[in-house]
């Protein structure tokens, strides 16, 4: 298992991104990007305290499946409902991450963080955020893009201390090999690149390297929000 990360702040005055790749034990990997809810307070705390606290309750698991997770994000829940109480002001981050354990992947995300899986450079998977956008468009209500792009970073669910608005979304993928990749991105990255996107420069590059290397320099140069990212493969 290697990874590339790269987390920056974008055009914003602080980076309320939190990235996290820890062994959790000698077969298992937990790999995440939370990311602190704009407009409101404290987003950088708020990313802490999901990533550490997933962190904690999972290392403690045998066996980790979406039963698990969820656990793991209520376990947050509470840590941030507690925080906010104290502090008087809001908190909250959405979050996505990947328990990779023996050829198993299990991705996760609550909110907008996106996950990608590619397998021999094409991309295979895609999450759906958890936007105001995705479920209009699901409903189908208005048909106008220019409409539905205004609701594209509200989220509907969110770690923010309320249980029944952070109800995970996961899929798995097994036998994993040397073809398989993955990304993890906050949506300051997605908002520039799409799945698609990403699949073409994978194409167009001959390693994983130079094509982070090029994510990450257009969006120094044009992603307002901060923008995080995590490439996960068995063969960089």
């Amino acid at each position: 298992m290697n990874s590339i990360i790269i987390s920056h702040i974008g055009k914003r005055e602080s980076n309320q991104d939190f990235v996290l790749v820890e062994k959790m034990n000698p077969d298992t990997h937990l790999l995440l990007v939370a990311d602190g809810m704009g407009g409101y307070e404290n987003g950088e705390l708020a990313a802490k305290l999901v990533a550490e606290n997933i962190l904690t309750y999972l290392s403690t698991v045998k066996n980790i499946d979406s039963i698990q997770i969820q656990k793991a994000i209520n376990k947050a829940n509470l840590v941030i409902r507690q925080e906010k109480d104290k502090r008087g002001s809001k908190l909250g981050a959405t979050v996505g991450g990947i328990i990779y354990h023996s050829n198993q992947a299990i991705c996760f995300w609550v909110g907008d963080v996106k996950i990608f899986h590619f397998k021999n450079k094409k991309l295979i998977k895609e999450s759906t955020s958890h936007t105001l956008m995705e479920e209009i468009i699901k409903n189908g209500s208005i048909k106008d893009s220019k409409q539905i792009n205004k609701y594209k970073h509200v989220v509907t669910r969110s770690v923010q201390g309320d249980v029944e608005h952070s109800k995970i979304e996961y899929f798995k993928v097994d036998n994993i090999d040397h073809s398989d990749l993955f990304m993890i991105c906050s949506d300051g990255v997605h908002d520039i690149y799409e799945g698609l996107v990403i699949q073409n420069l994978l194409n167009s590059n001959d390693t994983l390297e130079k094509t982070v290397s090029q994510i990450e320099s257009r969006l120094k140069f044009e992603a307002k929000d901060n923008f995080s990212l995590i490439a996960l493969s068995k063969h960089l």
